[in-house]
């Protein structure tokens, strides 16, 4: 019997390991020509493309902690909306408007941070990389059409989001007649796997027909080839699920911690079929129906964590075995800390 406690302290120490890691901020067409806010990990976040790439600085002019997010872009540099303090693309401050001299204090600076676009997103590192960006082989590739779902907020962690995705157990109570079906509810054995930066499985399970992925025979039910999953440490996964006649449906979903306890979710869906743009609003609805029902359920789990200590929450083994190897994993992250 278990109480669901959470080790604080543990807990705490992962936090601030994720500063460690990439993580999404946003969709990368929006960040324009302007600067864009974000936040990440409690630190609130400026976003700005200077001398032709992205970069991103606390939100927060040294001078009189303005909001830099409010400002904007001249001659290659981020202007503050207050002071009209100037930040050149190091954070370094170049120009201060009000003061008719030159010399600059050495301490008018802003806080760089790690910044790279990427798979069609703008990705942020609070300190130094521990790990590659994830890949995404789909990007870019022109026999597949890879079109976005709408970005999600969840009142949970980002742990516990990516244990949803991969939860396999949960298909026939929450997606009955979606993705599951209740009289049959059990999960075939199926091995995981770990690079230097990846968990990876494969597992082929019994799915209800769906037009979506070009069911149209007589049967109710497909037993599906087994798709295989990536979880690239902490918050990215990649399913490719293959489909008859060389077809494959692929997601693509990235989950960005703005809190301990709330998460950002940034989706791809691609596919090499039905490439005609009509078909796209399907697969949107398809996805937003799944994430409906999942969000009701994740957000009522207590504690909003993931808890890292497995004693303290039950396993069955087997059918929980990517969520225990993944949370020893995030346990590894945190004794690093």
């Amino acid at each position: 019997m278990t109480d669901n406690v959470l080790d604080e302290a543990g807990e705490a120490r992962l936090y601030r390991a994720l500063r460690r890691f990439w993580h999404p901020v946003c969709w990368a067409d929006e960040l324009g020509d302007t600067p864009l806010a974000a936040r990440l990990l409690d630190e609130p976040l400026v976003l700005v493309r200077l001398e032709g790439g992205v970069r991103a600085f606390r939100d927060l002019c040294v001078h009189r902690g303005t909001a830099l997010s409010l400002g904007w872009v001249e001659d290659g540099c981020l202007v503050c909306p207050y002071h009209g303090w100037t930040y050149d693309e190091a954070g370094v401050c170049r120009r201060i408007p009000a003061s008719h001299g030159t010399n600059i204090p050495a301490k008018a600076r802003i806080q760089p941070f790690a910044a790279a676009e990427h798979a069609g997103l703008i990705w942020v590192c609070l300190g130094e990389p521990a790990m590659p960006l994830p890949e995404f082989p789909e990007w870019g590739d022109a026999a597949y059409r890879t079109i976005r779902i709408p970005q999600y907020d969840w009142h949970c962690s980002a742990a516990r989001r990516v244990e949803n995705f991969v939860d396999f157990s949960h298909f026939a109570w929450v997606h009955e007649g979606i993705l599951g079906d209740r009289s049959r509810p059990e999960i075939p054995d199926h091995d995981v796997y770990r690079t230097e930066h990846t968990l990876w499985f494969r597992l082929g399970i019994e799915e209800p027909a769906n037009d979506l992925k070009g069911d149209t025979g007589a049967t109710d039910t497909i037993q599906r080839e087994p798709s295989h999953y990536t979880i690239t440490m902490p918050f990215t996964v990649r399913l490719d699920q293959p489909l008859e006649d060389d077809r494959h449906f692929v997601l693509f979903v990235a989950s960005c911690p703005l809190s301990a306890r709330e998460t950002r979710n940034f989706t791809w869906n691609a596919r090499n079929y039905e490439l005609d743009p009509e078909r796209d609003q399907g697969f949107v609805d398809f996805q937003q129906l799944i994430l409906e029902q999942d969000r009701v359920v994740v957000e009522s789990q207590r504690p909003e964590e993931l808890p890292i200590d497995l004693s303290e929450e039950l396993h069955i083994k087997g059918v929980d075995r990517v969520s225990i190897d993944y949370r020893r994993w995030l346990g590894e992250i945190a004794g690093d800390a």
